[in-house]
């Protein structure tokens, strides 16, 4: 039997969720990147992988748009 979860736990979860899509589309952008690079006569650029990678912010950003369909904002 499953309870109910309290604010605090909806929104760990809700940030949780946020964290696995920003760094999956992160991974997809590396990903084509080098996919780009390997078709191409150009390197990797490996000071992408420091360039694209996401910052906190914009995974709280990202929960709290989540979190608003959760409130019904």
């Amino acid at each position: 039997m499953e309870k109910n979860k309290n604010a605090y736990e909806i929104r760990l979860e809700v940030l949780g969720m946020a964290h696995g899509t920003i760094m999956t589309q992160y991974h997809e952008k590396l990903s084509a990147h080098r996919d780009n690079a390997n078709r191409s006569s150009e390197p990797f650029k490996v000071e992408l992988i420091d360039e694209l990678k996401p910052k906190t912010q914009d995974i709280i950003a990202y929960a709290n748009e989540l979190y608003s369909f959760v409130e019904g904002k």
